[in-house]
């Protein structure tokens, strides 16, 4: 019996807490006059202001239905935080996160209601349908974001939809909206949409408005409606399938707007001025793209006769990244000057001929790298367009025909960077570095690539050779490279091979380096300038080896007055002891100016174990060569060195002011006579020095 009688109370409160209540409500009042918070069914007339919503928000926690269409909403402004930090709430509008995660099924919106306030439906999960009375000017942002709508018609009433306002809205299956603003987001990851209209007052279809709508293959646009921009991620990762353009007025289009579509085809607006990174990416099904301005006079040559100006001047970064299956071939048109970083990244669909108009400029990195199906590429452009880095990675360019608008700028293609991999011509026989196709490697060779780099002229050159890097294209890091290629292979010879080899390869000149004697003592460093006496011929470079006694190591190698612009390299030999290679170049190819004088400084430093007592320094292997690529080998120069008298000791690390000498007729000049000589040193301190130097 006891049983029986609870589950009569139960069944009781039950039926007390899901009766259907209505209140006739003074603002500020609904918490005095509702007196069951289980209610599930709430009818509210008269007025309501946000202190009666927050009694909603807070205390209503069961309620599934309501119904305001006879409220009217007014402000209320007492200076007490209601919602948030707001304290001002306008009159006609739900107000911010007022039904935030309520269990709404169903709800009857004021007559008069003018905004739905931020957040104020989001989260209710089982609110399936709602009716926006004509007199709505507003819905904020992510009203009924989450919320389980299935359809959503809002009236031209409505100027403004905030952002996200029904994204999430995983139910949502229809909407028809217009409006002049609608903010970014708004249908966000509703992927059960899958129809959509479109009012005559829409002007944009905002940023992600249809990000993730899956099921969504088409939109209905009202005849009278102009939109002029689809902006950035507009229709990302959608089921879109077809979209027409040609009747919008669409000028831009933004970054990745219509990337991971179901789109076959589209034809871009004429006129439009702006296709924005990635938006027509990774579109695996998208065979045909039109861009604007491309009716044309001749159908039996399209390509080359455009009808309609071409407004699209870029093809952005990543534009048809991905589109494996587009006939990207026929493309482009007269007008585009930038094809941007990725642009046809693994456009890989079979393709007779991809063609590049005549406006092209550059094609910036992995431009249309992965694009295995073409077959041919054919350029109009007679200037070589510039390049970023591996323009065609994965292409395998020397099985497809470059094909250029005239012999004079195939030749240009051919000498250019990354270009010249496409022309295929049977292998040849060359040694890497042998530049000027002597049949060798030296340091004519530096010289033959630095002046082809400075003048562009292949006729004396194998270019393929002068690639010493072995990067596909010739450019000053192959002199460098070429530099230590010599350097490495001299190193690794001893004195007397290369001096055969070279005998072998040059012809005898009376030009000669002059060397000083020179004194020091272990644990001194001294510098020794090297003269050049050259009345024969004029030279830009020079590579010799330089032995020293035992205990002498070389630590520098420093122009001097006529070798302003050269550059100087050694390496030290690994099969002779003090051996040293030197190569001495000029990266603009000057000759050594004038005839007579110092061309470098040598310091060297005397270890611990030096004994100068009748040691040597001997310049070897001497070859000098001409700006016009001659080489000529000079005779060896030779200096004395000695330990340091007191003088010497003093003036080691004083600074040369000049040097003068006098011959066995007591003549003076500041050049060495033929014969023997007085080498008088004067330094800036005022003291000076003597030493005999033989020429």
């Amino acid at each position: 019996m006891r049983k029986l009688f609870f589950l009569l109370l139960l069944a009781a409160a039950t039926a007390l807490g899901s009766q259907a209540v209505t209140i006739q409500n003074t603002a500020g009042q609904l918490s005095q006059l509702v007196t069951n918070t289980q209610i599930t069914e709430l009818t509210v007339t008269g007025t309501m202001d946000a202190r009666d919503f927050l009694f909603i928000t807070n205390e209503l926690s069961e309620l599934t239905s309501i119904n305001l269409s006879q409220v009217s909403i007014i402000p209320v402004e007492n200076g007490t935080m209601l919602y948030g930090t707001a304290t001002t709430y306008p009159a006609n509008e739900v107000p911010r996160t007022a039904f935030f995660g309520k269990k709404l099924t169903s709800v009857v919106l004021p007559a008069n209601i003018e905004s739905v306030g931020f957040a104020a439906f989001a989260g209710c999960y089982q609110l399936r349908s709602v009716t926006f009375p004509a007199s709505l000017t507003r819905i904020g942002e992510y009203a009924f974001a989450g919320s389980a709508l299935t359809n959503v018609t809002v009236p031209a009433t409505v100027q403004v939809i905030g952002k996200g306002a029904f994204a999430r809205c995983e139910n949502l299956t229809s909407a028809a909206i217009d409006g002049t603003f609608i903010d970014n987001f708004i249908f966000l990851g509703d992927s059960q949409l899958s129809q959509v209209t479109l009012g005559p007052t829409v002007r944009n279809i905002s940023k992600g408005m249809f990000n993730g709508c899956t099921a969504l293959k088409s939109i209905n646009i009202d005849p009278a409606c102009t939109i002029t921009r689809i902006d950035d991620e507009a229709f990302i990762n959608s089921g879109l399938e077809s979209i027409d353009l040609n009747t919008l007025g669409v000028g831009t289009i933004g970054e990745w707007a219509l990337a991971q579509t179901k789109l076959t085809n589209i034809q871009l607006t004429n006129g439009m001025t702006v296709l924005g990174e990635g938006a027509l990416a990774h579109n695996s099904l998208l065979e045909n793209v039109t861009l604007p301005g491309m009716g044309h006079d001749n159908p039996n040559n399209p390509r080359r006769a455009p009808h309609r100006p071409h407004t699209l001047a870029e093809i952005n970064d990543y534009t048809f990244a991905g589109d494996g299956m587009l006939n990207a071939g026929d493309l482009l048109r007269n007008g585009v000057t930038t094809i941007g970083n990725y642009a046809f990244y693994n456009v890989s669909a079979d393709m007779d001929t991809m063609w590049l108009p005549s406006s092209v400029s550059y094609l910036g990195d992995m431009a249309m790298a992965g694009m295995t199906g073409m077959k041919n590429l054919v350029t109009d452009a007679t200037e070589v367009p510039a390049l970023g880095n591996d323009v065609w990675a994965g292409v395998d360019q020397p099985s497809v025909p470059l094909i250029t608008p005239d012999n004079a700028s195939a030749k240009l293609y051919k000498a250019a960077d990354q270009w010249m991999n496409f022309f295929f011509e049977p292998q040849e026989d060359f040694i890497v570095g042998d530049v000027n196709g002597d049949g060798k490697v030296s340091i004519a060779d530096v010289t033959a690539l630095i002046n082809y780099l400075l003048s562009g002229d292949d006729t004396s050159v194998n270019v393929n050779a002068a690639d010493a890097n072995q990067d596909g294209g010739v450019s000053i890091g192959d002199v460098t490279a070429l530099i230590n290629m010599l350097l490495s292979s001299s190193s690794s010879k001893s004195v007397s091979s290369i001096h055969d080899a070279i005998v072998n390869q040059t012809v005898s000149t009376n030009d000669k380096f002059i060397l000083p004697a020179v004194t020091l003592k272990s644990g001194e460093t001294r510098a020794i300038d090297v003269e050049l006496d050259n009345a024969e011929h004029a030279y830009t470079a020079l590579r010799c080896e330089i032995i020293l006694p035992q205990g002498l190591e070389l630590v520098n190698i420093k122009p001097l007055d006529r070798t302003t612009d050269h550059s100087f390299y050694s390496a030290r030999n690994s099969v002779e002891n003090n051996v040293y290679t030197i190569m001495g170049v000029d990266m603009n190819m000057q000759n050594f100016s004038g005839t007579e004088g110092k061309v470098m400084r040598l310091t060297l430093k005397a270890g611990d174990d030096f004994e100068g007592s009748n040691a040597e320094v001997k310049l070897v292997n001497v070859v000098l060569v001409t700006d016009h690529n001659e080489s000529f080998l000079a005779d060896d120069a030779v200096a004395k060195v000695n330990n340091h008298s007191g003088i010497e000791q003093i003036t080691s690390d004083k600074e040369i002011d000049h040097v003068r000498y006098i011959n066995v007729a007591g003549q003076e000049s500041d050049k060495p006579f033929t014969g023997v000589n007085i080498m008088v040193t004067t330094y800036t301190d005022g003291t000076t020095t003597t030493a005999k130097v033989v020429k």
